[in-house]
């Protein structure tokens, strides 16, 4: 079960991060949402497809298997002044990832306590769903209604922004502008409802996974432009329909399960209605994600040993003899396990491994001449008598490199055996060692993300406090966007006011390729400030970047702002 719910938040993240590569930037609106949607689809029944068919061709997780063998170990990252140990963050394990073996060094199972937490979160997760889904249940029931053709009218009597929740529109009273009314009634036809129905329903059992709110936000904006370029298609001024969009920013958004005529205000959306020309290259695109989606389906693939039958199980073996994989073959009392009762143990526990090998494993003078990195899969069994032996090269990276990850996993001492039905037998392991020059960040490693930070600063004179909330996107090697919120709170006063939010603002950025780089905004509509404004100055650290924002510095006493990646 657990496999699963990381297989899934794997895959949620594998995809997005696609998409916001390809596609982000495209104004082919039905495609994107499409590809959200399936997306999330697939990686909901990525786990229960991979063991299907794993079940149905057990020849596929032989050979993945022969890939990576065993039980994965944490990963060991090695640079050219010392060795770190980290966890992987990529998922390149399976269900016997590194739990059993850290199990064996704590009298606790972790586990357990993760496993409590996620439940916690997703019962919470569950309540709050319930909530807002009741809320809304709530005003269509206690509300005047008026049958409408293709809808159903809401009249709420409370000043807030129109929205729409599948074929129910919601406005404040009769007295409504028709474009609005046009504009929700898109919404209903696309059946906008059903995506984020189902959005908050994969957030209940992927709470934890930052990527799923990333699908719930985008796909949202794209609603609001796909109902914008249907109420502009009917022939109304483009410009009175932007004004209206203007005059519309300060609305509330009652519920984020419902369609909310104003949610995500930006320049973007402007830019939308105005676009016209379709983005090129998108079926070339598409087309490129296919081997990711059959790569994450590859991974997923396992068989279910209880329900496989004994011709398969025969068939798995004899492909994977003739592939000479070691890791599952059935060699009478020879045979290698990649799961057993009791796992094999290093002399001291998990930490005494990763001290063995930071004290062992030395970075290659050549390799570093040469500037070779990159991660090594090394493969090697447990004997029954606890010895190392089998030790090979799963996946390398250069002879220097793999020459060394094998001279250290041979020279291991010899561990505690791993046990099964109480007899000692052989297990297989896989070893990823990363062999990593430096750590400096490129432009191609800020395309692509977003970061997130907040300012506060006092006006001296007057001692108001301010606080800005900002978010910024690197959209690829050169553009960016800043979408910003500023409230003020003037010393007299216990309650903040929004001075303005949803203020976006795009710009255009280069990078020394190291740590520091420099922020050139344009103006609102779109154009190069020139003179008009230096550019901002950024610095990159470990996990974060630091802007200084001059003039914030001027306004309202926010001179710098620490963004961190989300």
């Amino acid at each position: 079960m657990a496999t699963s719910i990381i297989s899934i938040a794997i895959a949620v993240a594998v995809l997005w991060i696609a998409y916001r590569v390809l596609f982000i930037n495209s104004n082919r609106l039905v495609f994107n949402r499409t590809f959200l949607i399936v997306a999330l689809g697939f990686s909901l029944i990525l786990p229960a497809a991979g063991l299907y068919i794993g079940r149905s061709t057990p020849q596929i997780v032989s050979y993945r298997q022969s890939l990576f063998q065993g039980i994965m170990l944490d990963e060991v990252v090695i640079t050219a002044e010392g060795v770190t140990i980290s966890t992987p963050v990529e998922t390149i394990a399976d269900e016997e990832a590194v739990a059993p073996i850290q199990e064996a060094a704590n009298s606790f199972n972790i586990w357990k306590y993760l496993w409590l937490i996620y439940v916690i979160g997703v019962g919470v997760m569950g309540l709050m769903f319930l909530f807002k889904l009741g809320k809304i249940w709530f005003i269509i029931i206690k509300s005047p209604k008026k049958k409408m053709p293709g809808y159903t009218a809401v009249f709420t009597g409370k000043e807030h922004g129109s929205y729409s929740f599948f074929n129910y529109a919601f406005f404040p009273n009769e007295n409504v502008n028709a474009k609005i009314v046009r504009h929700e009634m898109s919404h209903i036809a696309h059946h906008h409802s059903a995506d984020i129905l189902f959005v908050e329903l994969m957030m209940i059992i992927q709470w934890f996974n930052p990527f799923i709110y990333l699908y719930k936000r985008e796909l949202q904006s794209l609603h609001e432009y796909m109902a914008d370029r249907d109420v502009v298609a009917t022939g109304i001024d483009k410009q009175n329909y932007m004004m209206l969009i203007l005059q519309q920013c300060t609305a509330v958004d009652f519920s984020n399960m419902s369609n909310n005529f104003s949610f995500l205000l930006t320049k973007k959306r402007i830019k939308m209605i105005t676009q016209s020309k379709k983005t090129k290259g998108v079926v070339i695109k598409a087309l490129l994600t296919l081997p990711l989606f059959a790569l994450l389906l590859f991974a997923n693939c396992k068989s279910n040993e209880n329900n496989t039958p004994k011709e398969e199980k025969i068939a798995a073996t004899e492909t994977e003899n003739a592939s000479s994989a070691v890791a599952t073959t059935s060699q009478g009392e020879d045979e290698v396990y990649m799961s057993v009762e009791k796992n094999p143990e290093f002399p001291g526990g998990v930490n005494a491994m990763m001290d063995y090998l930071r004290g062992n494993l030395k970075y290659p003078e050549s390799a570093k001449k040469n500037k070779q990195e990159g991660r090594v899969f090394i493969g090697f069994i447990v004997e029954k008598d606890g010895s190392v032996s089998n030790v090979k090269v799963l996946r390398g990276v250069c002879e220097e490199l793999d020459s060394e990850a094998v001279r250290v996993v041979k020279s291991m001492p010899t561990w505690i055996a791993g046990r099964d039905k109480g007899e000692p037998v052989r297990v297989q392991y896989t070893l990823p060692i990363v062999f990593k020059l430096n750590d400096e960040t490129t432009v191609t490693a800020l395309s692509g993300t977003h970061w997130e930070g907040t300012g506060t600063g006092i006006d001296e004179v007057e001692g108001t406090k301010f606080v800005i909330s900002m978010t910024m996107d690197f959209y690829n090697d050169n553009d960016g966007l800043f979408v910003m919120k500023l409230t003020a709170q003037p010393k007299d006063t216990p309650v903040a006011q929004t001075v303005f939010e949803n203020v976006a603002l795009d710009f255009t950025y280069s990078f020394d390729g190291k740590s520091a780089g420099s922020i050139q905004p344009k103006n609102p509509d779109g154009s190069d400030l020139g003179e008009a404004q230096p550019p901002y100055g950024f610095v990159v650290k470990e996990k974060s970047i630091v802007v200084n924002f001059y003039d914030f510095k001027n306004d309202c006493g926010i001179e710098e702002i620490t963004f961190v990646k989300k």
